[in-house]
């Protein structure tokens, strides 16, 4: 049977010790959890929908606790609040059977996750970061709340008690996926003078953020065609969709990502085919002495890794930057002064380049020791919340 196009099955979900909120990259989170503990994965877009007895006695009892005053609240309107709010407590009473010791999930941003943890008393509730948080992409109404949360670095926590989001405990440790995916070596051979990273928006409409977007990208690609051109830069793009896919094309420029890089650098540069199983922009960052992009997080976290980076925004607003540094910051689109300013990071050594901007690094990203140790210090940051929330229920 099917409803919704979705398998219909009879039956509740299996109990698990430890249950991953989310599909979406959940392969990451499996690589710190104890391997002591059953795990399972919570489908935020399920191929079945369990409709047991016990299920549906459990979401009896939660749509008697159905709050209209919450629909209210739903800036998207009455009936999607409503749906939400059904959708919501039947996630509820499916962990209610579960009896998981802990939730946790890599979709630190998730809505479903906030109104979850807020709802449940009965288990932890633990993030990962997945990606940087920037003030001009937050939302106050998201209902962003995290009790446990292992976040890149301190300006998390600075950021979201400006907004308003809710994290009960931090625990800055870094980028997990940045973690998996640098190679180990102490020493590795910089391939690149400079990795552009494309900001590439894809076919998600195009209102204001998109158009802003799209012009300072427009501008910094000029400005490096003309500097690579005059410097003889060894340089490559990594592009921003996977080729094919549903972004490849912004169907209101009529121009797939390949086209539009290709039409301003020709022949200059690398181009480099994404591969987000792979994140083969973590390599890249680290075989790359300098890494510039416009308006992209990516820039924070290769930063943050300890490599020479620059973050344009020539969108003729500030909303873009308010949490970026001016030590890694450029709007000025004058080419002179561009070039100044690359040359000046060009010039500085490794080693001083990490001596003056360690401690701005550090905000941004709280290495424990350092990057490879980031699987371990969540994993054991797991247990510890768990011990100590089991040893509270007794």
């Amino acid at each position: 049977m099917t409803l919704f196009g979705r398998r219909v099955l009879f039956s509740s979900p299996k109990s698990r010790d430890v249950l991953i909120f989310d599909e979406c990259n959940s392969q990451h989170v499996r690589r710190v959890i104890n391997k002591k503990y059953s795990v399972g994965v919570f489908n935020m877009r399920p191929k079945d929908i369990f409709l047991g007895i016990g299920v549906i006695v459990q979401f009896s009892k939660e749509l008697l606790n159905f709050s209209l005053e919450e629909v209210r609240k739903n800036h998207r309107g009455f009936l999607y609040g409503v749906f939400k709010q059904i959708y919501y407590r039947y996630l509820k009473a499916c962990l209610e059977l579960i009896k998981p010791k802990a939730v946790i999930t890599f979709i630190d941003n998730s809505s479903a996750f906030g109104w979850l943890a807020k709802h449940c008393d009965n288990f932890s509730f633990i993030a990962v970061q997945n990606g940087s948080r920037l003030s001009y992409a937050a939302n106050p109404n998201s209902g962003f709340y995290v009790p446990h949360y292992f976040c890149f670095g301190t300006h998390e926590q600075e950021l979201f008690s400006k907004i308003g989001y809710k994290v009960d405990h931090y625990y800055p440790v870094g980028s997990l996926v940045a973690s998996l995916h640098f190679s180990p070596k102490e020493q590795v051979e910089e391939k690149y003078d400079l990795l552009i990273v494309s900001t590439w928006r894809g076919d998600i409409g195009y209102d204001q953020d998109v158009q802003d977007t799209m012009r300072s990208m427009k501008i910094m690609d000029q400005l490096l065609a003309k500097y690579i051109k005059d410097n003889k830069i060894n340089a490559a793009v990594i592009y921003r969709a996977e080729r094919g896919s549903e972004h490849w094309i912004i169907p209101e420029l009529g121009l797939s990502e390949e086209k539009y890089y290709q039409e301003i650098y020709g022949n200059s540069i690398e181009y480099i085919d994404t591969d987000f199983s792979k994140r083969n922009i973590f390599p890249l960052m680290q075989n790359s002495q300098l890494i510039i992009s416009c308006l992209s997080t990516a820039v924070i976290e290769a930063y943050g890794l300890g490599r020479k980076v620059l973050y344009c925004n020539f969108s003729g607003t500030d909303l873009y930057h308010q949490d970026i540094d001016n030590e890694i910051l450029t709007t000025d689109s004058n080419y002179k002064n561009f070039s100044e300013k690359l040359n000046s990071i060009y010039k500085l050594s490794y080693k001083d380049y990490i001596n003056k901007n360690k401690e701005l690094m550090k905000y941004y990203m709280s290495y424990p020791d350092n990057v490879y140790t980031v699987p371990s210090a969540i994993g054991k940051g797991v247990d510890k919340i768990i011990d100590q929330f089991e040893t509270l229920k007794k």
